[in-house]
């Protein structure tokens, strides 16, 4: 609509010289009238005026072409807007559906830390039932492990009666798959340890008495295994040392009540299937099926997926199968 107006007003004022000459012809004087000077004074008006008219219809066309570059600049300025305004429009829509996937993958987030959650529960009180269950277990064994515990010590003076022959543990070890517990002779070279350790790190005896151990060097090892479970320096470990060391010796009884020791400091230790393992074939060597039968009992109930649980599942299946 703008553009109509001015480009009226640009034509109108373009006529404006055109009109004027076409007004002096019109008015152009008689030869009576040129002869008087008043009719020149009005022909020189005349002349002013028109000069007057085109410097103002110039005037106004500078003008109008002024407003029309003005209008040109304006709507390149209202396109580039525009396009600004389609970008951000743009750019909000993307940020739209970016909010819209973040809140999507915010609900499967919710929904499986829910089942995460729901999960841990879930372990969480089958942990506490299995911690419920060993917690009993180790009781029981720390009861059986009493009661007997006065027995041995009264009977410590008939140890030797009370001993199996090597034959025999033998015997029931090919049986059993437990490796033979006959006694063996402390044969290991010990001459490379000082006999006087006392005055040394504890850590550092700790270290002797398992190379000792390892070389089979059975008297010294204990030695030092004893000095530090008094001195209360790994003391259930070296309880079960000891236990393991009577043990291999063919010291049953004497077995027995360091492995009692052991569990009474450390009844959750990850060697318990080895002792209710060794503990229960040392009451079998020394002829006291009962409590054999017993601890075999309590180790597949309380480590059934141990190396040691599966043995003695393995062995009560096949004393049935014998027996029928």
């Amino acid at each position: 609509m703008t553009r109509v107006k001015i480009s009226s007003v640009f034509v109108f004022f373009s006529a404006l010289p055109a009109l004027a000459f076409f007004c002096v012809l019109v008015a152009e004087p008689s030869a009576f009238e040129l002869q008087s000077g008043a009719t020149k004074k009005e022909l020189k008006n005349l002349q002013t005026t028109n000069k007057n008219l085109e410097n103002i219809a110039i005037d106004y066309n500078t003008r109008i072409q002024t407003l029309e570059q003005s209008q040109e600049g304006l709507q390149s300025v209202i396109e580039g807007q525009s396009l600004r305004i389609k970008n951000l429009l743009d750019l909000a829509n993307g940020q739209e559906m970016r909010i819209k996937t973040l809140e999507s993958n915010l609900d499967s987030a919710s929904a499986t830390i829910s089942e995460l959650q729901a999960q841990v529960k879930s372990l969480t009180t089958k942990l506490n039932e299995v911690s419920a269950l060993n917690a009993k277990a180790n009781s029981e064994i720390l009861k059986k492990l009493e009661s007997i515990d006065s027995t041995a010590q009264s009977k410590a003076s008939q140890q030797k009666a009370g001993q199996p022959k090597a034959d025999e543990a033998k015997v029931a070890d090919s049986k059993s798959g437990e490796p033979s517990a006959a006694k063996s002779a402390d044969d290991a070279p010990a001459s490379e340890f000082p006999k006087e350790f006392k005055h040394l790190p504890k850590k550092e005896v700790y270290e002797q008495a398992q190379k000792l151990y390892r070389q089979k060097g059975f008297e010294a090892a204990s030695e030092r295994y004893k000095w530090l479970a008094e001195g209360e320096y790994k003391s259930a470990f070296c309880y079960y040392m000891l236990g393991e060391i009577a043990y291999k010796q063919a010291k049953y009884k004497e077995a027995i009540i360091f492995f009692k020791r052991s569990v009474a400091i450390d009844s959750e230790a990850s060697y318990m299937p080895v002792v209710l393992w060794h503990t229960a074939w040392s009451f079998k060597y020394t002829k006291d099926t009962q409590n054999y039968e017993k601890f075999l009992d309590l180790l597949i109930g309380s480590y059934p997926d141990s190396e040691q649980g599966k043995k003695a599942k393995n062995l009560k299946n096949q004393t049935k199968k014998e027996t029928k």
